[in-house]
């Protein structure tokens, strides 16, 4: 057992976890796409941004139940999929590809310690696709039935859920009022789980790949929107004491 943080073990050690992520999904024809940080590191580093110690898929909701299923059936010993159904106290949104053989300390996202597994994680976020004019409301529905989750399972109080829950709704009427009239209110797009961003259909398909270390994996085929609602000016990097991992120290078994 040795405990340490050392960046590009991590790093490596996502790579081989998100490369037996994409081999299972390509195999079944499970669409996906690298996301969030993750394309970034791709598009403006050619693989991982040098602080990062995470990995970002997005799967779609019409195939995420598939997806999962394959995923807990054939992932490698060494991980597993945690998700409702391996993790009794589960209150994320998505389900993770998480790492048998590392355990992290993480005071960043102290919640996600109340789990039995702490070991190294890929996130497998869930697109929906939904008329645009419903956007606001599925964003709040979202939030509020994450705190939902976290009140049940007694993580927050009742106190603290009501709070939450009137803060996300003033925001929710907040953007509602702000919000330009839709040109197509019919039209469908991909909507996040956990942001305001959303993708059109056209900058999604058809997926494409892009080059990430030694390897390559599929994403969406303009990921210049996406980059944008995300960070603004993405080929620019972030102050110095912005550039922080996600853990404090890994042990490795």
């Amino acid at each position: 057992m040795e405990t340490s943080f050392d960046i590009k073990r991590v790093q490596n050690r996502l790579l081989e976890m998100a490369k037996a992520t994409a081999e299972i999904l390509e195999k079944h024809n499970i669409p996906y796409q690298i996301a969030f940080g993750t394309l970034l590191g791709a598009i403006r580093h050619g693989g991982f941004i040098p602080w990062d110690d995470d990995f970002d898929f997005l799967l779609f909701d019409d195939s995420y139940e598939q997806a999962t299923e394959v995923l807990a059936r054939e992932l490698p010993d060494s991980m597993f999929l945690e998700n409702e159904k391996t993790e009794p106290q589960y209150f994320h949104g998505w389900a993770h590809v998480k790492d048998l053989k590392s355990e992290c300390d993480c005071a960043l996202f102290p919640q996600d310690n109340i789990y039995k597994n702490h070991g190294l994680s890929v996130d497998l976020y869930k697109l929906t696709k939904i008329k645009e004019k419903d956007f606001a409301e599925y964003r709040l529905n979202e939030a509020l039935d994450y705190i939902d989750r976290r009140k049940k399972l007694g993580f927050i109080t009742e106190e603290d859920y009501e709070k939450r829950k009137a803060l996300f709704i003033r925001e929710f009427e907040e953007r509602k009022a702000k919000e330009p009239a839709l040109s197509d209110p019919e039209k469908e797009i991909f909507a996040y789980p956990f942001t305001y961003g959303k993708q059109e259909i056209d900058e999604v398909f058809p997926l494409k790949k892009y080059k990430f270390e030694d390897t390559e994996f599929l994403g969406p085929n303009n990921y210049h929107p996406l980059l944008v609602s995300e960070y603004g000016d993405y080929m620019q990097l972030p102050p110095e004491e912005d550039r922080k991992p996600h853990y404090t120290s890994v042990t490795y078994f």
